[in-house]
């Protein structure tokens, strides 16, 4: 396999297993004083009183637990050295990508970069595979560009257009300030065309 396979593999594996440890929940983790990092907070009313859609239950083997076992010794590590740990858990969760890059204020293409160098630091480090992800660091972009205009025009020296100024416009008419210029002649169009 290429380090770019492995990559993608890895990636998958580190998802479903983030997966499987929420699905798995810690029977005596109400005894400590701290709670699962890979736990999600209900912070929303309409997750908490269940006004969303059904979700499956997932019910995990023997392997996927022995595996997200391992991928949650690979996590710890990750957060003790580089940090990125919640990033990959909301990911998991299938946060959306540009609610990410809000909370972090960075763009989505950089949020997607640094996904795949925390996974890049776990198979570097267990796996003595080095894919070589460079590091891309944007900041916050808009999502859309506009499709107006949100300076004013600069007024030109060489012509000025009047403010108040009637124009007519072919197919239209006469137009004031933006606005169709209704003088009273199509009244007077519509009274001789009825008879």
């Amino acid at each position: 396999m290429t380090p770019q396979q492995q990559h993608s593999a890895l990636k998958a594996a580190i998802k479903r297993s983030i997966i499987i440890m929420d699905a798995v929940a810690d029977k005596e983790a109400r005894f400590q004083c701290m709670g699962q990092v890979w736990s999600r907070a209900t912070s929303d009313a309409t997750l908490a009183y269940g006004y969303n859609e059904a979700r499956v239950r997932i019910v995990p083997t023997a392997r996927e637990i022995g595996q997200a076992e391992t991928v949650g010794e690979w996590l710890a590590w990750l957060g003790h050295n580089h940090g990125g740990v919640p990033l990959l858990v909301s990911w998991a969760h299938d946060t959306p990508v540009w609610r990410l890059a809000e909370r972090e204020r960075c763009s989505e293409r950089t949020i997607h970069n640094r996904i795949d160098r925390s996974v890049a630091f776990i198979l570097k480090e267990f796996g003595d595979v080095d894919p070589q992800i460079e590091q891309i660091e944007e900041g916050p972009a808009r999502a859309h560009p506009p499709n107006f205009m949100v300076q004013r025009p600069i007024a030109s020296d060489v012509h000025a257009v009047g403010q108040h100024g009637k124009c007519w416009i072919d197919g239209v008419g006469f137009m004031l300030r933006g606005k169709r210029l209704r003088d009273g002649q199509d009244k007077i169009d519509r009274v001789l065309h009825a008879y």
